[in-house]
This record gives structure tokens, C-alpha cells and sequence, in this order.
């Protein structure tokens, strides 16, 4: 029997919108309602790993929403835009990714336009070529920047004076003589006229807005530094000179790793560079196996390859059942399998890798690490927390004091941490 709508479901359908945002929270069903609006020859164009697990193929058996469906990936879309029929329904899925606007200009044969990526040019191409009777945008972050809203409002045919919105959304910052770079306003006006102009463009809401949530609980342990990251980042404050590359290193050190190169000698007159990672004992790896005895299930999140790798290592020393989801993990059908299973199992993933999958039998998130974007973050806490079960969860947030602490600082903040850094230099 399948699951009735929700209510908010209902309400959007009801009304029945051409065109619009479903800007919902992560576990709000946003793609079993763009399916039920969908109508006729269905284009999706959503993450690649999607399209590889056939996420929307599914949804759409799932629901018996029977929909004429065509998912390619953002890439596909870069690559073949110009090729594509037309289609009655557009849903761009995880669309923040194809808003690719730098508020920042560059010179097209003579001419100063905004800086855009291949992928959002791509999009904004596909619509002006054909545009469908439907087109329907989805993400529960659709504006990791300012200037995001910006690409929204192009898209949905409103001509919008990029110079004007640059000056109400950013302040220009001069770095150096010679280069000025655009921060956005972070005032609560600022932030409150955003939110006001995103939700012109559709529907906007999280989980506690729809339904009764049960207590999130979020909890920040402070991490001691082992001797070896101590004597590390002491060297690498006096062996660094760039501060930006100085401050990058010393978070992956906090993290217990460090990537370098290191000349090998082949023979005796040809020399080769090749990759080094250094490895630290790390007091957050101490935690989470203390935190493994006590949870069953446990989704962690690293931002550093090598970290993850430790983090892995450790658990399995102790015979823990794990499995890293990361840029490299080809086949994630084995998500659904653990969410289904009652075995303990412990998930081990990149913070990048924060949406299009669910584990909502799993109590208890840590983050090792997090990303420099706060849209990684955001997404990574519906992981847990769905819609079709809601439950309490538990977030633990791992943090050293120094870089490490300042990047999990700004992200709770809902700041990207790349821009603060590059003020703070």
C-alpha cells in the first residue's frame, strides 16, 4: 500500500505552480512531489551519482507516480545541452549545484558579463532553447551564496540588474593593490530581504515547519592535540611562509594527517616526486571507538581522504563492521542494505558526499571533520532525520582548538569557512 501525501505535499500540488522552487528541508519527500506535478516527457537533471543509482527511476516505481522519465547528470547537461529534445517537465534536483554565479564579471568578446559556470550556462541555455510547460527546481539549500538567488531569478525569467544585486548582497574588499574580491553582507536585514526573495520563487520550509520533530541533539567535544600533531604544527609554523597554505595544512594536521611530496631517488642521476601523506595519533579516532561501543549505527563524517582511511582502520581493528562512502565508492547500494539490516554497522563517509541517500535507522552522527562548505554540512544532517521516520538523533561535533575550531565555528554559524579565512589573512 503506498504511504498517503503529506499535507504539505498536498497543499503544493493543490496549487498546481507551472513553475517554482521546492526549496524543503532534507527528508521533506521534495522528489515525490515534483513527480506527482510532473507531466508528460520528464527531463531530471540531478548529481551523477543519482543518475548511477537510479534514484529517481526508483521513486518514480516507488510511488506509481508512472512519469516519462529522462535523468541525465549535471555533466551529461554541460556537455549536450544543444542536443536535448523538448521536454514538458524539467526537475533540476540538488539544483544549488547548477548555480554556479561568481559575483566577480569577465570579458566576453569585448563585453564585462558575470562570471558563470559551464554547468550553470548550460541550464540557463537548455530553458531559453526549450522551455517546458513545467520546470520545477529542488534542493533543501538553493542559495549557498547570495548570488545563488540571483541565478534563480534568471532562470525563472526575471531580469534582474546583476550590477544592482551585487551591490545590495556584497561588499568589496580590496586584497593586496591589485585584486578585489566580493564578500556577501551578512547583516540579519540582509539575510531576512534573501529569504523574502527566495521564497517568491516557491516553496520554502524545514522538517520542524511540516511535522513534530523530536529533539535534535547537538553536542561539541573538544578535542586534545596528541605530542606528535603538537611538535607537527610546531614545525609547520616556522616552515610555512604562505598563511593561507600555513593555516590549510595545520587543520589537516589537527585532523591527524598531513599530504606532502618527497623526492624518490630511482637511480643515481633521476630523481622523482612523488606523493607523501604523514599520519599523527589522533585523540578524535580515541573518541569515536569509545562512542562505537555505545551506538550500534553511527554515520561519521571526514573531510580529508587520509582521515577517513584512519578512521576506518581503527574501527576494523575491533572488528566493527565498516564502510567508506566516498568520491571513489562506485556502488552504494549497500547504504539501503545496512539501513535495513539490524547488524551493527558503521559508515564512514566524505563530507562532500551529504546527499541522495538516507539512513534514518541510524541514532548518531559525528563529525571527525567538516568540509569549508556550509552546504555540505547542511545536507548531511537529513541523512538521519526523514520524514517517514522521525525519530531524536544525536550530532556530535569533534572540534581542536585552532584552524579546526574556527572552520566548525563558521559553519554553525552558516558561514562557508574559505571566505573567512581569506579575511582573516
Amino acid at each position: 500500500m503506498i504511504p498517503p501525501l503529506y499535507e504539505h505535499q498536498k497543499k503544493i500540488i493543490q496549487e498546481d505552480l507551472l513553475q517554482c522552487g521546492l526549496f524543503l528541508g532534507t527528508g521533506a519527500s521534495k522528489t515525490r512531489t515534483a513527480l506527482t506535478m510532473s507531466e508528460g516527457k520528464t527531463l531530471v537533471i540531478c548529481p551523477k551519482q543519482q543518475r548511477e543509482d537510479k534514484t529517481w527511476e526508483n521513486e518514480n516505481k516507488k510511488w506509481e507516480t508512472k512519469v516519462d522519465l529522462n535523468v541525465i547528470s549535471k555533466e551529461d547537461l554541460r556537455k549536450s545541452w544543444d542536443s536535448l529534445p523538448y521536454y514538458d517537465t524539467i526537475n533540476i534536483d540538488e539544483c544549488h549545484n547548477n548555480l554556479g554565479i561568481n559575483p566577480m564579471r569577465k570579458k566576453v568578446n569585448g563585453i564585462e558579463v558575470p562570471q558563470t559556470s559551464q554547468i550553470y550556462e548550460a541550464t540557463f541555455n537548455l530553458i531559453a532553447k526549450n522551455p517546458p510547460k513545467r520546470f520545477y527546481l529542488l534542493s533543501a539549500t538553493p542559495v549557498p551564496k547570495p548570488m545563488s538567488a540571483w541565478a534563480i531569478g534568471k532562470l525563472f525569467g526575471q531580469n534582474w540588474d546583476f550590477e544592482q544585486f551585487r551591490a545590495i548582497y556584497y561588499t568589496e574588499v580590496r586584497m593586496g593593490a591589485y585584486r578585489k574580491i566580493w564578500i556577501p553582507k551578512r547583516t540579519d536585514e540582509i539575510k531576512e530581504r534573501l529569504a523574502r526573495t527566495i521564497q517568491q520563487f516557491g516553496y520554502t520550509g524545514g522538517l520542524n515547519d511540516f511535522f513534530d520533530v523530536p529533539t535534535q541533539t547537538h553536542k561539541t567535544v573538544e578535542i586534545e592535540l596528541s605530542g606528535q600533531q603538537k611538535k607537527a604544527l610546531a614545525d609547520i609554523t616556522f616552515s610555512e611562509a604562505d598563511p593561507l597554505v600555513r593555516r590549510a595544512r595545520m587543520r589537516t594536521i589537527e585532523n591527524g594527517v598531513l599530504y606532502g611530496k618527497k623526492i624518490k631517488e630511482l637511480d643515481g642521476k633521476t630523481d622523482e616526486m612523488t606523493n607523501e601523506t604523514l599520519i599523527f595519533k589522533s585523540k578524535k579516532i580515541d573518541y569515536i571507538l569509545e562512542r562505537a561501543l555505545e551506538f550500534p549505527k553511527m554515520l561519521i563524517f571526514a573531510n580529508y581522504t587520509a582521515q577517513i582511511d584512519e578512521i576506518a582502520k581503527a574501527l576494523r581493528k575491533y572488528e566493527y563492521n565498516v564502510s567508506i562512502l566516498n568520491g571513489a565508492t562506485k556502488d552504494r547500494s549497500f547504504i539501503k542494505k545496512v539501513n535495513d539490516s539490524p547488524e551493527p554497522h558503521i559508515i564512514v563517509a566524505q563530507c562532500a558526499i551529504s546527499s541522495g541517500y538516507e539512513l534514518p535507522t541510524f541514532p548518531c552522527v559525528i563529525y571527525a571533520s567538516k568540509s569549508f562548505r556550509y552546504v555540505d554540512y547542511s545536507q548531511s544532517l537529513g541523512r538521519v532525520l526523514r520524514a517517514n521516520k522521525l525519530k531524536k538523533n544525536l550530532y556530535i561535533h569533534l572540534v581542536v582548538e585552532g584552524c579546526d575550531k574556527d572552520c566548525h565555528e563558521s559553519i554553525m554559524n552558516g558561514d562557508d569557512f574559505q571566505e573567512k579565512l581569506t579575511l582573516n589573512i
